[in-house]
């Protein structure tokens, strides 16, 4: 199967509200491109992957396969985001990563208080 190697790996959790209630919608993830066998990506492509649907460990590496049937390969040392499913939503459409989709929110939640 062929895979496509990530650097700079999130998996970020998207959450939604529901009558005022938090529904988990899942995990996916927000990463670099550094290699891509099924050339879909360029090198250093930002991307929001489609929903996880299983990670494995396979020695110093985490293997994922996604909705959509593709198969990502990541570090073991990654980061582990929780998000709005709006913010999921922003950062697909711009290829925002997700640290910059919460460097946005913060900028925002500063400029609020200065109001």
């Amino acid at each position: 199967m062929d895979k496509t190697y990530l650097k700079d790996a999130c998996i970020v959790s998207a959450y939604d509200y529901k009558e005022f209630e938090k529904q988990f919608l899942g995990e996916f993830l927000s990463v670099v491109v550094i290699d891509d066998e099924t050339f879909r990506f360029r090198p250093f492509e930002q991307i929001v992957t489609s929903k996880i649907v299983s990670k494995s460990d396979v020695e110093d590496k985490l293997e994922i396969i996604t909705h959509n049937g593709s198969y990502y390969v990541i570090d073991a040392d990654h980061k582990l985001i929780d998000i709005s499913f709006v913010k999921l939503v922003v950062m697909r459409a711009g290829a925002y990563s997700a640290d910059r989709v919460l460097e946005m929110r913060e900028q925002l939640k500063s400029r609020n208080k200065s109001l």
